[in-house]
């Protein structure tokens, strides 16, 4: 394996680790109601990391496609919860949100019985889009209310720019196929700054409720 790409995962695999550890390890951070979405985050892509190994060096398996439809559809739930839970919408945009997960899910998993490739399709793309739109409207949000929304500020701007990129690797991976490894490449150091600036955000909260109670 390529010295720079492996490089790359072991610094995105530590920060995520840090990450998820820090946070489920603080009971003032597991306690937020806003918090806790980022902690699921982290635990959930640990998770889909640590099966995905474990099926390619301890299984053997030569594809791990039958993750995609839970990755894809989990990761959008995880990550409409936390928009939503910001946004503190109804419970009509719950409803919209399971129904376009159950689109994700029914898609990937469609396609990866009929083609055996999940990723052929147009949830990611749809995931993505509606992620992405949603995070800029926090970001443009949390500019008003820079001193209030300091300590989210620098995750809604990682997951901005991670999932704005990513879409943009994803629609490119083929036709640029030659290139792939600095594409990896590049999406490991987006996805290490993305965990890091969970840990800052963590951190920064933790001092920031420690002053309060002073």
């Amino acid at each position: 394996m390529n010295n720079y790409i492996l490089s790359s995962i072991i610094l995105s695999y530590s920060l995520l680790i840090t990450a998820f550890l820090y946070g489920v390890s603080n009971e003032v951070i597991r306690n937020n109601e806003f918090k806790k979405w980022h902690i699921i985050y982290l635990g959930f892509i640990l998770g889909i990391e640590s099966i995905t190994i474990f099926s390619i060096y301890i299984l053997e398996s030569k594809t791990t496609q039958y993750l995609y439809p839970i990755y894809v559809t989990g990761e959008f739930l995880i990550l409409m919860s936390l928009c939503l839970t910001e946004f503190k919408a109804t419970k009509m945009w719950k409803l919209v949100t399971g129904i376009v997960a159950s689109f994700i899910f029914i898609e990937t998993t469609i396609l990866w019985f009929v083609h055996q490739d999940a990723s052929t399709g147009y949830a990611k793309i749809i995931s993505h889009l509606i992620i992405i739109c949603l995070l800029a409207i926090l970001l443009v949000k949390n500019m008003r209310e820079v001193e209030r929304s300091k300590q989210s500020w620098f995750i809604f701007g990682a997951l901005f720019l991670y999932y704005s990129v990513s879409l943009f690797l994803f629609l490119l991976i083929n036709q640029l196929t030659e290139h792939s490894i600095n594409l990896w490449i590049i999406n490991n150091i987006l996805s290490s700054i993305l965990y890091g600036s969970f840990i800052y955000t963590f951190y920064s909260f933790k001092k920031w409720k420690s002053r309060s109670y002073i």
